[in-house]
């Protein structure tokens, strides 16, 4: 890497002002969401997402279908080596998880087995799946924070951003920038393998989503999203209210 000196640190002020400088992407706001068990996603999911849905997971890192069996039979050998090889015991356990949760849901999907499903790792994090049954785009990335493993699959390109709270950052500033940079990461990942040259930018949109403890994350996706489907989030109270009322 290329030596430069380093600039005179900027006043907090300038640092806000600088990003945010790139103009705020929309919020997506009115898409309904419909929330399930993690043990639902076998029956309410069939066939990869219809244009303008997407499909999101929220996987703790000890998520029971994820066994040490399945993790070894579902994982390619790369996988496998990488998840025993990691140096962190339980970052390594979680990619595990993470990758054979992804299989599972995928294969619930293409209605096939799991190993059948063809994953694989590209530069920049980026994950193309591949299976015989795949007509079209089907796009999909996974962000990890702490315990918790995040999937996302759709029809339209996407990238997970996730940021962590930080020491006495509670007032709206703050929840605002840790919105900002975790739009920026997932736009970034979206941007993933983008053919140079398109002709018309894709306009970007970003949906907030609803973590756990003081975790901030955005999916950014470049269509309208319609309909979202959760799997292993946390019902909102309004939600709730409103399901017992009707």
């Amino acid at each position: 890497m290329r030596s430069i000196p380093a600039p005179a640190r900027a006043a907090p002020s300038a640092v806000r002002m600088s990003a945010t400088h790139r103009p705020p992407l929309p919020r997506i706001t009115d898409a309904p969401w419909r929330y399930y068990d993690l043990a639902k996603s076998r029956v309410q999911i069939h066939e990869p997402p219809a244009p303008g849905e997407v499909c999101l997971w929220l996987v703790p890192s000890e998520f029971r279908f994820a066994s040490a069996s399945n993790i070894g039979n579902w994982l390619s050998p790369a996988e496998r080596k990488r998840a025993r090889l990691h140096p962190n015991s339980a970052l390594g356990r979680r990619f595990g998880v993470a990758r054979a949760t992804l299989r599972l849901v995928l294969s619930h999907m293409l209605n096939c087995e799991p190993h059948e499903v063809s994953v694989d790792d590209q530069p920049d994090e980026r994950i193309v799946v591949t299976h015989p049954l795949v007509e079209g785009a089907l796009h999909v990335d996974v962000a990890y924070s702490g315990i918790w493993i995040v999937i996302a699959v759709a029809s339209a390109r996407i990238g997970l951003g996730v940021t962590v709270e930080t020491a006495g950052a509670h007032d709206a500033a703050a929840r605002q920038d840790m919105w900002d940079e975790a739009a920026r990461i997932g736009r970034t990942r979206a941007q993933r393998g983008q053919a140079q040259g398109r002709a018309a930018p894709p306009h970007w949109h970003a949906l907030t989503l609803p973590m756990p403890g003081g975790i901030c994350g955005v999916l950014v996706v470049d269509k309208p999203v319609a309909r979202v489907q959760a799997f292993g989030w946390e019902r909102p109270l309004e939600t709730e209210d409103s399901a017992i009322a009707s």
